[in-house]
């Protein structure tokens, strides 16, 4: 093993998805969250047809996890408290309660607040984001794949679902564990699950992080059950963010981010795969997010993940999520999430 922080690193000029050849698109690109050794470029697949996006040269599977040293999943931070939060926490059941099934017997007044959300056209998104599209008749037991801090373990299992984990960082597992959650650590396929032993899987930002993305979701349509559920969450290199900030677009994320899809490419993926019954759309959920980081970024070359947003940074990102729902409406690819929603046949 190198023990030092450098990352080692070996070419990838054709794209792993259709086997094209790739054009540059970035070079020279360094860690812009982290400090992670190296500078990084990016290549597109000259295929019109899948688009993907990946680094060239790929970081080497044994050293990947030197860029992870610092990373945000290794901070816990907790949401303030006060009338206002209440409020939300009210509205946010109500929705669930409403849309989603949770939390039966809920008051016709929380229902009522479930209404509010859809006042603001970024909320329903982060709140479909936070049970990942999954409704609450289908409750069983729930792997999520990446779970980094374990916070949407943790949520599932207040919500009715036997919830573990799965996350190849040693602190993060290490954490979780401390909290009383169940997480396995390491790569997915590497884990030897049951056949048919999950009733959804989850994957929230996490397929992008992947040497092999095939080989994880060939695994993970085995260890679901038949009519079990796959909810995947993953930038979008076709987002308005993307085509707004370039280079600095935050979810680019050198070295962390190996591939970077839109829909045409995780299309061709998921029927790679063997699934057949599916479907791929964009979200605005994390749009106000992004565009304060990618202007963080373009600005002054970094941006700090775990520093307090000041108001003007957070009303100017929550107008340029309207802006990117607006630009949604005549182009349906360009919400800066791409989504898949998935059931294993029989």
């Amino acid at each position: 093993m190198n023990d030092d922080m450098t990352i080692r690193s070996r070419p990838q000029p054709v794209c792993i998805n259709c086997g094209a050849g790739g054009a540059p698109l970035y070079a020279g690109l360094g860690d812009r969250l982290f400090g992670a050794s190296g500078h990084w470029s990016f290549r597109r697949c000259g295929n019109s047809a899948c688009g993907l996006v990946w680094l060239d040269p790929m970081p080497l599977e044994e050293d990947i996890h030197k860029a992870y040293a610092q990373y945000y999943t290794h901070a816990l931070r907790h949401g303030g408290g006060g009338m206002l939060r209440r409020l939300f926490d009210s509205a946010k059941r109500g929705y669930l309660a409403n849309h989603y099934g949770y939390m039966a017997g809920t008051d016709m007044t929380t229902r009522l607040l479930g209404l509010l959300p859809w006042f603001y056209p970024g909320r329903p998104s982060e709140l479909d984001f936070s049970v990942m599209w999954l409704k609450a008749g289908t409750r069983g037991r729930l792997l999520d794949v990446g779970a980094g801090s374990g916070w949407l373990v943790e949520h599932m299992n207040d919500l009715g679902w036997q919830a573990e984990g799965l996350d190849f960082d040693l602190q993060s597992v290490a954490s979780a564990r401390e909290r009383g959650l169940i997480f396995h650590q390491g790569g997915l396929p590497e884990q030897g699950f049951a056949e048919a032993s999950f009733d959804a899987v989850t994957m929230s930002h996490c397929i992008e992080h992947v040497h092999d993305p095939l080989a994880w979701l060939v695994e993970v349509r085995r260890i679901l059950r038949p009519g079990g559920r796959l909810a995947l969450a993953t930038p979008n290199n076709a987002s308005f963010g993307h085509t707004t900030f370039g280079e600095s677009w935050f979810a680019l994320d050198p070295p962390r981010h190996l591939h970077l899809f839109n829909s045409a490419a995780m299309t061709a993926l998921m029927q790679r795969g063997g699934f057949t019954n599916f479907r791929v759309f964009t979200s605005i959920r994390d749009a106000n997010g992004t565009f304060i980081a990618s202007r963080a970024i373009r600005s002054v070359g970094k941006f700090d993940m775990l520093a307090p947003v000041g108001i003007m940074n957070k009303v100017s990102g929550r107008c340029m999520q309207i802006m990117e729902a607006l630009v949604k409406l005549s182009r349906p690819d360009a919400g800066e999430d791409l989504v898949v929603l998935a059931e294993r046949d029989s």
